[in-house]
């Protein structure tokens, strides 16, 4: 018998569960939150039960959307190295990603064909994902370089479901694995940050430092202020919208006397990208194009290897900054959590009105790194 399930976690999306004919165990994300399409794949996973108990066919195997609609399915052929080189090639071509991400990229699919072997890429499963994890730690591999391969496989998989080259992604139901840094160790201290700004100031590097300044007085995510764009900034009213990719939420966030202070020493111009390359920007593919994840990513970790700052500091490591600070100057913790897009300090946003952030103006005001 088949079943499936809905994941909370994963948007509400439908889980699909049996077990094939030789004991093997299937996980898959159906993709939908809809029970009477989640319902087709229950059902197919059943015919094709029933068909293999019978003999007519010798196993179900992976079932996939194409079995679902009734297409006929393609020979799983692409298996993990030759998707590997596909990859690699893609990621070098069209994605344009460096050439640290492009070498984690190789190792992290390296490492997987090399724990569950040279498969095909449509028959990976879940517990393939938990041997290459348990390869990893008998291996000796840190818990760190572990978590990077966990979020490199990830998005390689997710590109893969992407460009059909499979019906789901499998990564997707294992847990990433946990790193040892101590959530209190994971915010920068202040006289951190101000050799960080300080270093960034001596040289010339203007506009990074601005970009660490919203990071810092806003509790943004990376990726929430790189494509922030001037249309998206009202002085008049003090508030800056942006959109979270993480809740798939617009927000609404209060703009600080600080950060008020960085946006009106910039070139304030109407439209256009608040982090704009051009042609003299390290980083830049072409003009009037937001800065890259990768650049943002890793010229933050120069800064931190030049000074010998802690390793684990990470962009990232911004928002508990931004965090660490307003408790300590005694904010209450529901209202940072409205500051930083949670509805409490136990759930996500998802059903969250952002826009009640911006009444918490004078408590994100109480962060200043610059006045000390």
């Amino acid at each position: 018998m088949a079943s499936i399930r809905r994941r909370k976690e994963r948007g509400n999306r439908f889980e699909l569960h049996y077990v094939d004919v030789d004991g093997r165990r299937y996980r898959i994300d159906t993709g939908t939150p809809d029970k009477k399409i989640a319902n087709l794949w229950k059902q197919k996973a059943e015919e094709l039960l029933s068909q293999a108990k019978l003999g007519i066919i010798e196993k179900v195997g992976r079932v996939d959307i194409n079995a679902v609609a009734g297409r006929e399915r393609k020979e799983p052929t692409l298996t993990l190295t030759a998707f590997k080189d596909k990859y690699l090639e893609r990621c070098r071509n069209d994605l344009e990603l460096s050439p640290k991400s492009l070498a984690l990229n190789r190792l992290s699919l390296q490492s997987l064909a090399d724990a569950v072997g040279n498969k095909a890429i449509s028959e990976l499963t879940d517990e393939d994902v938990v041997t290459w994890k348990q390869t990893m730690v008998k291996q000796g591999k840190t818990k760190a370089t572990a978590a990077i391969y966990f979020r490199h496989l990830r998005a390689a998989f997710n590109r893969a479901v992407k460009w059909s080259y499979i019906s789901s992604n499998p990564i997707l139901l294992v847990q990433e694995p946990k790193q040892d840094v101590p959530l209190k160790d994971k915010d920068m201290s202040c006289e951190d940050v101000q050799r960080m700004l300080k270093a960034m100031e001596e040289a010339g590097d203007h506009q990074f430092r601005k970009y660490v300044l919203f990071l810092l007085y806003t509790g943004c995510r990376r990726n929430e202020i790189i494509p922030l764009k001037w249309e998206d900034i009202d002085l008049e009213q003090q508030t800056i919208k942006i959109y979270a990719e993480k809740t798939r939420q617009r927000l609404e966030i209060p703009i600080s006397k600080a950060l008020m202070r960085v946006i009106q020493g910039m070139e304030i111009k109407k439209r256009g990208f608040v982090f704009q390359t051009d042609s003299t920007s390290r980083g830049a593919r072409n003009k009037k194009q937001p800065w890259s994840k990768d650049y943002a990513t890793h010229h933050f970790k120069e800064y931190v290897k030049v000074l010998g700052l802690p390793n684990h500091y990470t962009l990232h490591s911004l928002r508990h900054t931004f965090t660490t600070q307003l408790r300590r100057k005694g904010v209450p913790l529901d209202i940072i959590c409205k500051l930083l897009g949670h509805s409490s300090p136990l759930v996500t946003a998802e059903n969250y009105d952002h826009s009640i952030a911006i009444h918490f103006r004078e408590q994100a005001d109480l962060i200043d790194f610059e006045e000390g």
